[in-house]
């Protein structure tokens, strides 16, 4: 028999989307005004009916707007006749040849390795909620803050 977990949903908490802590649950009938965090006064809601599913779409996306967002030209250059069109990837060789290593890197970083990781990272997490897995949740969850503090991406579906 498969032992039941209690969730903060169970247990009638909600979380806090800006500072994380657990508070009661609004009832249903409470008045108009949207509950608040008690620790820092952010608006607390539930979560959105297919969170998941929603999440799965918008990752997707990303990965499918990835490929040519890295593989298209990202700027056209006309000087004295002549045009030339570079890719993120070619501006980050660019200066690494002419031995700008550090502005390379920081471009690499943060147009190419940080987005994709962020795919792999969110997908991962998206797998592991769908299988409930009970695998180091610690662990999962610091993946899911370091991932939100490197930009706005779990952030989405808090806000549809």
């Amino acid at each position: 028999m498969k032992k039941r977990v209690l969730t903060a949903r169970r247990a009638g908490l909600i979380g806090c989307s800006v500072c994380h802590l657990l508070s009661p649950a609004p009832s249903a009938g409470a008045t108009a005004r949207p509950a608040r965090c008690p620790r820092c006064g952010a608006a607390l809601t539930s979560p959105k009916p297919d969170s998941i599913a929603r999440t799965w779409a918008l990752v997707v996306a990303a990965a499918i707007f990835y490929i040519p967002a890295n593989l298209l030209p990202m700027t056209t250059v006309t000087s004295l006749g002549r045009v030339q069109s570079d890719t993120i990837m070619s501006g980050v060789i660019y200066f690494v040849q002419s031995g700008s290593w550090p502005i390379a890197l920081v471009i690499f970083i943060a147009s190419i390795f940080v987005p994709l990781l962020k795919l792999f990272i969110l997908a991962y997490l998206l797998i592991s909620v769908q299988h409930r897995s009970h695998f180091r949740p610690k662990d999962r969850t610091r993946l899911y803050l370091i991932t939100e503090v490197w930009g706005a991406g779990p952030c989405w579906t808090s806000s549809w």
